[in-house]
């Protein structure tokens, strides 16, 4: 089922989302946070998410962020810092969930993530990030170049999304500048949230990925070998292991064996 959240002193569409998987009311939710470029059914549906969630008994909740897929397109900046995106994605969850949620989130939209559940802890149970690292992923970019030659290491990820189907490049550049001027800070950290950080062995974006988990209290990590950030998201490794971890109590703690087989 597609839905729409609306300003609420407006009216005016903000984002679309997803609704799908099981139906049972005590179906738990699993909200999907795509990454910079892709969307919902690229990042989500195309690689098997939603097939296996639904087949583990679960409910999803998937997004396309503002300036991606279905949502609307605005060429402001500060439409997407990460705290104004994390209020959005606590915003869906109100209004499609019962209780807190778990979150399933690649690459930008683990950014995301992490800024929902400092912001928003009440609406969080479990965060799986994947493709994320502590390193700044526009460290050396200049968000005002980038369609330059010399605008820095994001230049080549920005030129590949903004040539995608259906892409607005002017919308993705103000994605870019939103988020950029937000760098991420591992302080404040989320309190009291079961924290799964997957990557890729071969993704650079996720670098210090191993440092991170170990700063975080109770944190795990599990690298996919052989994938790198645009591949690792199919991964079926990555999947069992976001299922084992969503499958324990709430604050229970599991070792790496949980997540092979």
């Amino acid at each position: 089922m597609d839905r729409t959240l609306l300003d609420p002193a407006t009216g005016a569409p903000l984002l679309r989302y997803t609704v799908g998987g099981a139906t049972a009311p005590s179906a738990p939710t699993v909200l999907l946070v795509h990454g910079f470029g892709s969307d919902f059914a690229a990042n989500w549906v195309r690689t098997g998410w939603t097939t296996a969630l639904e087949g583990t008994g679960r409910r999803f909740v998937g997004v396309d962020l503002p300036g991606h897929g279905r949502s609307p397109k605005p060429h402001v900046p500060s439409h997407y810092s990460p705290g104004s995106l994390g209020d959005l994605l606590a915003r869906v969850l109100a209004e499609s969930g019962d209780g807190p949620a778990d979150v399933v989130a690649y690459s930008m939209g683990s950014r995301l993530a992490w800024q929902l559940a400092v912001d928003h802890p009440a609406s969080v149970r479990r965060i799986v990030l994947g493709g994320f690292g502590p390193e700044d992923a526009f460290a050396g970019t200049d968000p005002d170049r980038l369609g330059g030659e010399d605008a820095g290491p994001f230049a080549a990820v920005f030129a590949a999304a903004a040539a995608l189907p259906g892409a607005d490049p002017t919308a993705l550049a103000a994605c870019a500048k939103g988020q950029a001027r937000e760098p991420y800070r591992p302080v404040p950290a989320p309190a009291d949230v079961p924290v799964l950080l997957v990557a890729g062995e071969l993704d650079p974006i996720a670098a210090g990925a191993e440092g991170l988990a170990a700063d975080l209290a109770g944190a795990e990590l599990l690298r996919v070998p052989r994938r790198d950030h645009r591949t690792a998201v199919s991964a079926q490794s990555f999947k069992r292991a976001a299922v084992a971890f969503l499958d324990r109590p709430d604050r229970g703690a599991g070792t790496a064996a949980d997540y092979t087989g």
